[in-house]
């Protein structure tokens, strides 16, 4: 797994924009980014959703996945996505996008692929439990499920410190405040099996992160 990292970007479309014409443009994007693949990008994805992790709102948006193999790979990524062969398709999606945000997530354990995951859990360490003691927790809830566990590493969202990405829905204590989504990739030809929903699980959360 090494420094296996995930560049998280969420944005929505501008009102009145055809959801259809905006995830081909997106769908376009990523596929240029992979047919010109800068060194250390390993995948680049899209799950639509209903609600971000850190809100109640319902407001349809995206949550783009660009998998690469360490820092380094996220200084080449970015000058990718705004190179020649990448500008237009690049260009075609950001004029109709809008409410971006990002995060920086490091893979724990786990070995699901991106691909494959169809829940995806946001929850924070309880106060006062040590790190390892917590890691530990999620490692025994998980041991028999297929699931990739991401940590964050720079705050540059509201989202929460730990994402648990699963093929299964999966049960969390209370503690955690977890917020589980069902995941729909952008361009799958599933047919929209898994409708995006935001589901709160256990205790209230804060109103900061209700915003």
């Amino acid at each position: 797994m090494g420094n296996l990292l995930g560049y998280i970007f969420w944005h929505r479309s501008r009102p009145g924009t055809s959801r259809g014409r905006y995830e081909k443009k997106l769908a376009a994007f990523q596929e240029s980014l992979k047919a010109h693949r800068p060194d250390g990008l390993i995948d680049a994805l899209s799950f639509r959703l209903k609600v971000r992790p850190w809100s109640k709102r319902r407001s349809p948006g995206y949550e783009d996945w660009y998998l690469v193999r360490d820092f380094g790979s996220l200084g080449v990524l970015n000058d990718a996505a705004v190179a020649n062969q990448n500008k237009r398709q690049h260009d075609d999606v950001a004029r109709d996008a809008t409410g971006g945000a990002g995060g920086v997530y490091k893979l724990l354990s786990g070995d699901l692929p991106l691909r494959d995951a169809r829940f995806e859990t946001w929850m924070r360490k309880p106060p006062r439990t040590p790190y390892q003691a917590f890691l530990d927790d999620v490692s025994r809830l998980v041991e028999d499920r297929r699931t990739a566990l991401w940590r964050r590493q720079m705050v540059l969202s509201p989202a929460s410190e730990f994402c648990l990405q699963s093929d299964l829905r999966i049960a969390l204590p209370s503690g955690f405040h977890a917020a589980t989504a069902r995941l729909h990739v952008v361009g799958a030809k599933s047919g929209g099996l898994f409708a995006d929903d935001l589901e709160r699980l256990g205790d209230p959360l804060s109103p900061a992160d209700r915003r």
